[in-house]
């Protein structure tokens, strides 16, 4: 089996380079069956450049470079920028060692001079071609419960045609990353040809290569060969080299996220921003003085299929479960079935939810993922049964506290037979209901004087059960008229008159 690094090679032989099967068997040593099934492979679900020499003396750039850049806010003249300033600065330095001459030296200083001044002035009209796009992350502040809290919108904009999509994330790690891509990827049914991204380390590995260039993650290469795309790296801080985007995170930020602050639920609130990027669409394009609609339309046959098989970025980690019943993930801690007590479980990572899995892989626990610190999250109803074991213990738990006021009062005046029992219909409300619901009951069962366990299950029977049948009756129907009969008894009169007379 081939690592995704030799198939991510091989389909961009394929695909990218036009070569034929032969050619890239004798290119890669493949077999051509083996060629052949990684091309056609739909679900990825699961040559040597020669060294550069090093020169001896560039590992002075790095302090000439600082030098050179010190001290900006003050004048040239009063900034250390004289190569033999700067040599005379260096030279005094016992940890750096030169070892070239002056000569040298002054030549170094004049090429950083140069790399300074055409980084500074000198920038390049990009020309964009169709089907390309480009991805950058921003900040956001949002309104969720009354509360502003800062979250991240992913923006893909498409320079040619100036279209662009915008999600909101929880942060800016892989599994965000990914699931924006996908939604937008899902939402336009196209897929970009090439995508040009920052040098973040959610899609680069922080160290480079041999020349310099910047790793790919492994998951990004599983993810851009299961959808058929191109990952590029801008050079760091060269916002200038992706504009388009730039400018499409703060246009987004104002003109879409910023008006409608408030949000009651993210999926919905990513759908109608879907939604509000195609409306905005209808505008002119800025040069081409054309509907950007129109141009996206066109932009849109420069890119490729969507690969419709979904795709699994999520990633596992093992946590072993303290005795208290609980994980610890980024900080935080959440709750497993106590019978894990000290086991060891799979946490599934995902870009909103953790799913907790025992060691045959089947989920025990889900929770929501939490982007905050020092935080615990609880499924009581997996505690009530130890709890029922030592009722005395249930005024110092956790689940105590967030019970209504007056099931903590009812729970304290109970003995240890009947607390047994009213945590076991705690725990069936909050199994099968929610704790709205156990509030009602025992405050029907307070106001009607009823306070036995036994009857807050004929209450909770009595209050869920289908009152359609009954109430479906139409009560406003009348009983139909029926026609008069009128009675006429003579015939009778006539028979007995019979009667008599044989007598």
């Amino acid at each position: 089996m081939l690592t995704i690094t030799q198939v991510h090679y091989i389909r961009k032989l394929f695909f990218d380079k036009g070569k034929t099967f032969a050619e890239i068997e004798k290119a890669t040593g493949h077999n051509y069956r083996t060629i052949r099934k990684y091309i056609e492979m739909k679900d990825f679900n699961e040559s040597p450049k020669k060294v550069k020499p090093v020169n001896k003396s560039d590992y002075l750039r790095p302090y000439i470079r600082a030098c050179l850049n010190g001290d900006n806010d003050l004048k040239l003249k009063h900034r250390l920028y004289k190569a033999e300033s700067i040599y005379r600065y260096l030279k005094d330095d016992e940890d750096i060692k030169i070892t070239i001459s002056k000569r040298r030296f002054r030549t170094l200083v004049a090429e950083e001079k140069r790399n300074l001044k055409t980084k500074d002035e000198v920038y390049i009209d990009l020309k964009h071609p169709g089907g390309e796009a480009q991805l950058d992350f921003g900040e956001v502040y949002v309104r969720e419960n009354g509360n502003l809290v800062k979250k991240h919108e992913l923006v893909i904009s498409f320079p040619y045609s100036n279209a662009g999509y915008v999600q909101i994330t929880e942060s800016e790690q892989s599994e965000a990353l990914f699931e924006a891509m996908s939604a937008i990827f899902n939402h336009i049914g196209k897929v970009p040809k090439k995508i040009w991204f920052d040098q973040m380390s959610t899609a680069a590995l922080r160290n480079k290569d041999s020349e310099g260039n910047p790793q790919m993650s492994k998951r990004l290469m599983r993810f851009s060969t299961h959808y058929g795309f191109e990952s590029v790296f801008c050079n760091p801080y060269s916002g200038h080299e992706k504009g388009s985007v730039e400018n499409k995170v703060g246009y987004f930020r104002r003109n879409l996220i910023n008006i409608r602050r408030d949000i009651k639920d993210l999926d919905e609130m990513n759908r109608w921003l879907l939604t509000a990027c195609d409306n905005d669409q209808d505008r002119a394009h800025y040069q081409k003085r054309e509907s950007i609609k129109v141009l996206f339309q066109q932009e849109k046959e420069m890119m490729r299929g969507l690969n419709k098989i979904p795709i699994d970025m999520s990633r596992m980690e093992n946590r072993k479960v303290d005795k208290y019943g609980h994980i610890t993930f980024e900080g935080n801690r959440y709750s497993v079935h106590p019978s894990q007590v000290q086991a060891t479980v799979h946490v599934q990572v995902m870009a909103k939810t953790l799913n907790i899995l025992n060691s045959d892989y089947k989920v025990i626990a889900k929770h929501q993922r939490d982007y905050h610190k020092d935080r615990t999250h609880t499924h009581w109803k997996d505690f009530i049964d130890p709890l029922r074991q030592r009722p005395r213990a249930v005024k110092y738990s956790g689940i105590y506290q967030l019970l209504p006021d007056i099931w903590q009062t009812y729970l304290d005046r109970l003995s240890k037979a009947d607390m047994k029992e009213s945590l076991s219909f705690l725990k069936h409300c909050l199994v099968h209901q929610d704790l709205n619901t156990a509030e009602t009951v025992l405050k029907t069962n307070m106001f009607n004087k009823s306070t036995s366990p036994q009857a807050l299950w004929t209450t909770l029977y009595r209050l869920s059960e289908d009152k359609a049948i009954y109430e479906s009756v139409n009560r406003t129907l009348k009983t139909p008229s029926m026609p008069t009969y009128k009675t006429n008894l003579d015939h009778y009169d006539t028979f007995i008159q019979g009667a008599r007379n044989e007598r």
